[in-house]
């Protein structure tokens, strides 16, 4: 990966200072962990490890991250047919654990998705800076913090192929910004403060600004559960005519139920967008369960979405929006049920998926919209 003369010069700086600062204490820097991988697959994966030395004050660990995800889709509508392979997503970059461990730097980038080109984008810049257990301070490009579930955890973890339809016309991206988080007990919260006005990099930092806060409660020991955790998050946006995420609407709501036991879980999660585009507001509920642990899942979701008026919802980007023919791709109700496995070669790190999502979009300007997409892929991380 071919990344910017800045990015270049702090990653070299970055292994001439953990490799000096080890030498300097007597001690061998070690490109694996001390401990060693029990299968082949461990033993594959923990290359990615360049560097590690608990010993050195100043760089702790370097590790290689990166992802691939393709697809093949088939999309039947009553208004066409298309099918095609996409390089869903590509990526490069690394993780570096600081001072002792309690600064991590990412940085990672996302690679042209026709291999055109080996740089697209920065996906990930930040330094995050955790001097306890229970505060975190994190700034750069990152994620803002809104939709716990379908926009915060990494879509290498996700059963589906797809997020929601309702969070993918909420135009969130990620943004460069400031994001405080903390842990009281069995309550979390977070803050954070964001640019508006982004391109492949930082962005301009000259648009507008988004700010929001959120609370979260682990009730898993009250439940007596593997894992109960309720987040509610909002944020707010005020955006200039220059801004190119976050501008849609001035303020977004989520709120998750997550709930894990034994092989099933559930998730439950909703979104409410208003101010500057028409009101829309959707949910999705999403249980799994392993009918053979830690191998074999399936995966159901139902989504629902409603908007103010005839254009307030939009299709899908993928794959709805592809039909070759279509009469409008706008309308005020959404539904759509998927039905999908996941079988683990490597956990999330290497698996196979399999799925299909019936849509229906009505009560826009144009013909009522309906579709069965088909899905094949691979996701593979490390």
């Amino acid at each position: 990966m071919r990344l910017s003369p800045p990015v270049r010069l702090l990653a070299i700086s970055l292994l001439g200072l953990a490799a000096s600062s080890s030498f300097a204490q007597g001690t061998r820097p070690s490109a694996a962990p001390a401990s060693l991988p029990s299968t082949p697959f461990d033993q594959l994966w923990g290359l990615a490890t360049l560097y590690q030395n608990k010993a050195n004050p100043l760089v702790q660990e370097i590790k290689v991250r990166g992802r691939y995800q393709g697809q093949q889709y088939w999309l039947e509508s009553n208004q066409g047919q298309t099918q095609d392979w996409e390089n869903r997503r590509s990526r490069l970059g690394f993780d570096a654990k600081l001072l002792q461990r309690s600064v991590d730097l990412r940085l990672e980038a996302e690679n042209n998705p026709e291999f055109a080109s080996v740089y697209g984008l920065m996906v990930d810049a930040y330094l995050k800076w955790k001097p306890v257990e229970s505060f975190s301070l994190t700034l750069g490009k990152q994620k803002p913090q809104i939709g716990y579930y379908d926009w915060l955890q990494s879509t290498n973890s996700q059963p589906t192929f797809e997020r929601s339809q309702i969070f993918g016309q909420l135009k969130v991206s990620r943004a460069t910004g400031a994001v405080a988080q903390g842990e009281i007990d069995q309550f979390s919260w977070q803050a954070g403060l964001y640019s508006t006005q982004m391109n492949r990099e930082f962005g301009t930092l000259d648009g507008g600004l988004a700010y929001g806060a959120g609370v979260g409660y682990d009730a898993k020991e009250a439940l007596d559960l593997d894992k109960a955790e309720w987040r509610f998050d909002w944020l707010h946006s005020d955006p200039q005519a220059e801004d190119t995420i976050l501008n849609r609407y001035h303020h977004l709501y989520s709120s998750t139920l997550w709930l894990q036991q034994g092989r099933g879980g559930l998730v439950a999660e909703t979104f409410l967008a208003a101010g500057g585009a028409p009101t829309a507001c959707g949910l999705f509920i999403q249980p799994t369960y392993d009918l053979i642990p830690a191998k074999l899942q399936v995966v159901g979701r139902y989504s629902f979405a409603a908007g103010d008026g005839g254009e307030s919802l939009i299709l899908q980007k993928r794959y709805e929006a592809t039909a070759p023919d279509l009469s409008g791709t706008k309308g005020s109700l959404y539904q759509s049920a998927y039905l999908g496995l996941q079988y683990f070669i490597y956990g999330d790190k290497l698996k196979l998926m399999a799925g299909a999502e019936y849509a229906r979009l009505q009560g826009g300007p144009g013909e009522d919209f309906s579709s069965v997409t088909f899905l094949t892929g691979l996701r593979l991380s490390f």
